[in-house]
């Protein structure tokens, strides 16, 4: 048996905007992604000597359906893109038994702490540990462009995970940019009960006029968010007006206590504060690890926000 043990670390967007719709019908988006250190554990068994079969067991979080888990998802779509190259290319180790179909059986265990229908892409970084594992049992046999292909067939966040970090993520999310790091700023991160459907909240989106959004202004304050010599904090702020969520209006009026949690956050005394993706949880970044903690026990022990789960983080 080969074992191998990956992290897969949750993810904020910054901000997000809908540029509009492309040839494909899906939605083009721009949005800066930051990886957190909030994250879920793999454990992924691969057992050569055992026939081709697949088992998921998925600990710590009960909401999570692992007959719907993107785990599964990533598993298939890499295989099947392997098979198909072994059978165009024998150069390939294991040519042969990969184009017949002779793949080991494999075993994930996920322990999951990033909560469901966040917008802290959890099930995106699980897939995207899962191609990662797979990438290096199988000898490496795809290019990055390749590997990206495969993930944004998963799903639409699953490439920003192969990165990491801080990245400008554009289309649906498969054109990324690295950007300079804003690791190491103090984060809350608030998620209500209730969860928020990404395809509702799309659905909204294009039932009203997107917002306007200015090319040239957010190319030059991505420009100054790469000059390294300002603190990461300091460089992020510096885009004023341009840090919103266009997901977060739809989002509210399906899951009114985003707004609340977001103003109990900037009354906490955070510096900034916004919904990620489509919601629910909402994060705010502080000047100081002091000023988080002190609002970290203020929202915990709030009766307003008990149903609420609320999460001390740092970006990485």
């Amino acid at each position: 048996m080969d074992s191998y043990e990956i992290t897969a670390n949750a993810k904020l967007n910054l901000f997000l905007r809908v540029k509009g719709i492309l040839p494909n019908g899906y939605h083009s988006l721009y949005s800066v992604m930051q990886e957190i250190d909030l994250a879920d554990d793999l454990t992924v068994n691969i057992y050569p000597e055992r026939p081709f079969g697949f088992d998921l067991k998925c600990i710590g979080r009960n909401d999570i359906d692992p007959e719907k888990n993107l785990c599964s998802k990533a598993k298939d779509r890499f295989l099947s893109s392997l098979r198909k190259k072994a059978s165009a290319d024998h150069s390939i180790p294991n040519a042969e038994a990969w184009h017949k179909n002779q793949f080991p059986f494999i075993e994930i265990i996920l322990t999951k702490k990033i909560p469901s229908e966040s917008g802290m892409g959890g099930g995106s970084s699980d897939a995207a540990a899962v191609l990662m594992v797979l990438q290096e049992h199988f000898g490496n046999p795809f290019t990055d462009e390749e590997l990206n292909h495969i993930a944004v067939n998963v799903g639409a966040d699953v490439p920003f995970f192969l990165y990491g970090g801080t990245c400008l993520c554009e289309r649906v999310g498969d054109e990324i940019t690295q950007l300079e790091s804003l690791n190491g700023i103090p984060l809350l991160i608030v998620k209500p009960s209730k969860g928020c459907s990404t395809p509702e909240c799309f659905h909204a989106i294009d039932s009203r006029p997107l917002p306007e959004f200015d090319e040239k202004r957010y190319a030059s304050y991505i420009e100054n968010l790469n000059n390294e010599e300002a603190e990461p904090l300091k460089r992020f702020l510096e885009g004023g007006d341009l840090l919103t969520n266009d997901l977060e209006g739809p989002s509210v009026e399906k899951v009114p206590e985003i707004e609340k949690i977001r103003k109990a956050l900037l009354d906490s005394g955070a510096e900034y504060s916004r919904m990620t993706g489509s919601g629910s949880a909402v994060f705010a970044m502080y000047e100081n690890e002091s000023l988080r903690d002190a609002a970290f026990e203020k929202i915990s022990n709030d009766p307003e926000f008990s149903d609420c789960d609320v999460f001390s983080s740092n970006t990485i």
